[in-house]
């Protein structure tokens, strides 16, 4: 697989989510949802972004709209995780005047993973558990008591992300950490696969190889993405669409819309006039309110 997936989320999905099986190296986006997730066990790496943490118990990971991430399993060894992914539209609906359940998500930090104590993880799959149970049965006033425990799990998550500083530091090989900084560093230039290569000493279809072995992705697609990403943020600054599409890397204004409406669900112009329209796409493994 060569691009990272768009997997866009109709309200509400919560998993619990427990295997023993090894799976190829993929990267995928959410684009119009919140994912948090803990991990509870396995030998696991996750990538967000653009750094790689090896996952111990108790890590809640972070993830905001359109973040680059996914999982990377080392071995055969059972690993359990409880992810939950929270539609923007359906967040709106979350938070109050007072409280921003979200904050956790745009406090600033650089961190975007923290740690649970036995506590707080029993308490999390507790909430998770219990959404689950209330989504497949229907029960009377199941949407009520998916809400409330969707609060509570919103609430422990912010009280994670104030209250410790979980550091892991980035564990990607140097060669594909040399090549993200770059990209990073250039992602609005004239860049191009020969002239990452040629900065971080290796040839091009060495250094293609070796970070599609490593993400699952090709290396110009992570840059399209990335760049995408970044036009994102221009758009909710008040930058204008045009020069959007040339300040975030683009040379084809026709290509740009192309690309940003198939990664967003919407093009450049819906989405800086914050009218979402992102297309609902049926599935059987989501679970809807």
């Amino acid at each position: 697989m060569n691009e990272i997936t768009i997997q866009p989320i109709e309200q509400l999905l919560v998993s619990h989510i427990r295997t023993c099986q090894n799976a190829e190296r993929t990267l995928h986006l959410h684009n119009n949802a919140y994912e948090i997730m803990l991990f509870k066990s396995g030998n696991v790496d996750y990538f967000i972004n653009n750094v790689t943490y090896h996952l111990t118990p108790g890590c809640l990971t972070f993830i905001c709209p359109n973040d680059i991430h996914g999982l990377f399993i080392r071995d055969n060894n059972p690993y359990e995780r409880i992810p939950i992914h929270i539609e923007e539209r359906f967040a709106d609906n979350l938070s109050t005047s007072v409280t921003d359940l979200f904050n956790c998500f745009h406090n600033g930090k650089p961190e975007r993973l923290y740690h649970l104590n036995k506590e707080q993880m029993m308490e999390y799959e507790h909430y998770a558990d219990a959404i689950i149970t209330a989504l497949n049965d229907k029960g009377f006033g199941y949407d009520l008591r998916v809400k409330a425990c969707l609060l509570f799990i919103l609430l422990l998550a912010n009280t994670a992300a104030r209250s410790n500083n979980m550091y892991l530091g980035d564990i990607s090989p140097k060669i594909i950490r040399d090549t993200i900084s770059f990209v990073d560093a250039n992602l609005t230039g004239d860049i191009s696969i020969q002239t990452i290569a040629d900065f971080v000493n290796i040839s091009r279809s060495r250094l293609s190889h070796l970070f599609k072995e490593y993400t699952g992705t090709s290396l110009w697609n992570y840059i399209i993405t990335r760049r995408i990403q970044y036009a994102r943020t221009l758009l909710l600054k008040g930058t204008s669409i045009t020069a959007t599409c040339y300040e975030c890397g683009f040379k084809d204004y026709a290509h740009f819309v192309k690309v940003f409406s198939k990664i967003n669900g919407v093009s450049p112009g819906r989405y800086a006039k914050n009218i979402p329209a992102y297309k609902k796409e049926a599935s059987s493994s989501k679970l809807l309110l």
